[in-house]
C-alpha cells in the first residue's frame, strides 16, 4: 500500500513536522456572498502519532502549520534512503552527460506525476522521477529554506 505522508512547517516555529494532511475552514456559510462579506480563515494542521509508553496507546498530536508548505510525498526515497516531497531540491549526475545537475521536485497535473523540474537549452522541461532515477539522486535541500540551490 503506498504510504499517504505530507511534511509542512510548523506556524508556531517554523520547523517541520511530517504526519497527516487536513485543513479546516472557521466557518461554513450557505450563499457564496456571505464568504465575500465575512472571509473565512482556512487553518491548515498535520497530525502525527507519538509513543508513550510499551504497551500503551500512542498519543495523536495536532499542528497548525503553513499552507504553503504543505509537501505531499512521492513515495521515493534518494540513495541514501531518504524520503523525496514535493518542493524537494535534488541533486544527481546526468547518464547522457555525465555532469551533475540540480532539480526541484514538483507534481505535473497534465501528466498526473511527480517530476523534476529541469531547466535546459530548450526550456523549462518536466521529467518524470521513478524508482531509478530516485536512487541516483540525493535530497540536498528544499525550495523553502535552500531556493538559491536551484
Amino acid at each position: 500500500m503506498r504510504e499517504i505522508l505530507f511534511r509542512a512547517k510548523r506556524l508556531e516555529d517554523g520547523k517541520w513536522v511530517e504526519g497527516f494532511y487536513y485543513k479546516m475552514n472557521e466557518t461554513t456559510y450557505a450563499f457564496a456572498d456571505d464568504y465575500e462579506k465575512n472571509p473565512v480563515p482556512t487553518h491548515h494542521y498535520i497530525i502525527f502519532e507519538r509513543m508513550t509508553d510499551w504497551g500503551l496507546p500512542n498519543q495523536m498530536y495536532r499542528v497548525e502549520v503553513d499552507g504553503k508548505t504543505v509537501c505531499p510525498y512521492t513515495g521515493l526515497t534518494d540513495k541514501k534512503g531518504r524520503k523525496i516531497f514535493e518542493g524537494d531540491i535534488v541533486r544527481y549526475t546526468d547518464e547522457v552527460t555525465g555532469k551533475e545537475k540540480v532539480d526541484g521536485i514538483e507534481y505535473n497535473e497534465t501528466n498526473a506525476a511527480f517530476c523534476r523540474l529541469h531547466g535546459s537549452e530548450m526550456g523549462l522541461q518536466h521529467l518524470f522521477i521513478d524508482e531509478t532515477i530516485a536512487s541516483r539522486c540525493n535530497v540536498i535541500g528544499n525550495i523553502f529554506d535552500n531556493s538559491k540551490l536551484l
